[in-house]
């Protein structure tokens, strides 16, 4: 299952225990829409870890705070630390990771296997 998330519910749905998974999306996004089937079949496969998500169009005031300024963004955070962001509004790096050999995002949004298997590795952790 995922959870829409808006503004007043983000800080605390990130901040609960255990792994927490974000994703900024798009209907009007091609990328995003593929994504998006993906994200939601690791939802229902992946029970330890709670999967949330923002549209951007409606969650401007969100996208504004987080620096949101491409699509689609993932975040995770474990137990309410952020310990993975791409791409990241840091221009130096477009990966923001506390784990080394962290995958960018684009080398795991396209194929299920691959999305599935990041998200059991960072359980694992």
């Amino acid at each position: 299952m995922i959870t829409h998330l808006t503004y007043d519910t983000f800080e605390e749905y990130t901040s609960q225990e255990g792994l927490v998974f974000v994703n900024f999306w798009s209907t009007s996004c091609g990328p995003c829409l593929r994504f998006h089937r993906i994200y939601a079949a690791a939802a229902e496969k992946i029970t330890s870890a709670v999967f949330g998500d923002a549209e951007i169009e409606i969650q401007q005031r969100l996208v504004k705070e987080l620096q949101i300024s491409t699509i689609p963004v993932l975040l995770v955070y474990r137990d309410g630390e952020l310990i993975y962001r791409d791409p990241s509004p840091d221009t130096a790096s477009s990966t923001f990771s506390t784990f080394e050999g962290a995958p960018r995002f684009l080398d795991i949004m396209y194929r299920e296997k691959d999305f599935q298997a990041f998200a059991e590795k960072l359980l694992a952790q």
